[in-house]
């Protein structure tokens, strides 16, 4: 099968060229950046991003399936970089698809779309929400996998699959940012006990429900919840990324309602620290039922959290252990950083 995967230089998206190739599938790898790591794989490159739909469509040109995986997934980005990228980009893989006519779209969401500031204990896919996502990145994904379901029929379906928090070896999105915290602050910070659950969707899980979405039939104007199998309290979760990583445990108490309204304030601010988003992943009990993933897909996290754990600890070392990893942070999206995508869009449009 002919497939083409957006956002390809990304975390999930390397992951999941990798394991298509090794699925024996001819890959159209469609990047901004492309690597000496992504071209080894033996695949073919497609230089270009989201805001242009003529590169969008030369990737998609003679492929069945296309996996949306290309996003600004900092909730510190601009409102325009999360716009322009999330909803208009998808917008755009949706028309250049249709044009190439690729029989299936898999929209890689996020479970950010349901949060709030409230707990989502064994949250369904049909759960009504209360009250906006918290976020911009939230609301700009919610609405972006909206147009997905919305725009899906006999000529081209579509399915949105939403990851929990994703973790893994190869993290250069999450991981960055919470190691340089631990290195700073002397351990991440978590919320009153870290008893709380937190939704995990290890690296390797998230491809495999992504690869199974791609041919099941069922999976048709389907939207799916995407987990680890394991139960994960704040303090377990953390304190073994932590280990893994060779950095000082997590930072436990503090009472939970007054870190958030102190980060409230921070994000007013446009200050550095926790922002409300952070605060409630990690101190708001979450999870996700899969039931649905399990019966239409026959999903069931393969990779456990030991075994990931010892990948990541692995992973972490080979590439200089946590300061290494911690010099990788990247500063969220600006309007500058999008304005380029932004004229050449316009120009072709005009």
């Amino acid at each position: 099968m002919k497939i083409t995967v957006t956002g390809a230089s990304g975390f999930l998206g390397r992951a999941l060229c990798a394991r298509l190739v090794r699925d024996g599938h001819t890959v159209h790898a469609l990047t901004r950046q492309s690597s000496p790591e992504l071209e080894a794989l033996g695949l073919t490159v497609f230089p270009g991003g989201v805001g242009d739909p003529r590169a969008i469509w030369a990737a998609a040109e003679g492929c069945e399936r296309l996996v949306h995986t290309a996003a600004v997934t900092s909730h510190r980005a601009s409102a325009r970089a999360l716009g322009w990228v999330n909803v208009a980009g998808t917008e755009n893989v949706l028309r250049a698809s249709r044009r190439a006519k690729v029989k299936r779209v898999v929209h890689v969401s996020c479970t950010d779309v349901t949060m709030t500031n409230v707990p989502r204990v064994n949250w369904n896919e049909d759960k009504g929400l209360i009250g906006d996502p918290l976020d911009s990145y939230g609301r700009t994904k919610l609405e972006a996998e909206e147009m997905v379901i919305g725009r899906g029929d006999d000529a081209m379906e579509t399915t949105v699959v939403r990851p929990a928090m994703l973790w893994g070896a190869g993290d250069t999105t999450t991981l960055p940012g919470l190691l340089r915290e631990a290195l700073n602050e002397g351990g991440v910070r978590l919320f009153g006990k870290g008893d709380n659950l937190v939704a995990t969707a290890h690296i390797g899980n998230v491809v495999d429900a992504l690869a199974r979405a791609l041919t099941c039939e069922t999976a048709a104007g389907a939207v799916y919840n995407i987990t680890d199998n394991e139960f994960n309290l704040a303090a377990e979760f953390y304190s073994e990324l932590s280990a893994a990583a060779g950095v000082s445990s997590p930072r436990v108490g503090g009472r939970y309602r007054f870190a958030y309204a102190r980060a409230v304030l921070r994000k007013r601010r446009g200050e550095a620290g926790l922002w409300p988003s952070d605060v409630v992943r990690r101190g708001q009990s979450t999870s996700f039922d899969q039931q649905r993933a399990i019966n239409d897909l026959g999903y069931d996290a393969p990779v456990t959290r030991d075994v990931g754990m010892a990948e990541l600890s692995d992973w972490i070392a080979s590439e200089g252990g946590a300061e290494a990893i911690a010099s990788r942070v990247r500063p969220p999206a600006t309007d500058e950083d999008i304005a380029e995508q932004v004229a050449s869009a316009e120009a072709t449009a005009t």
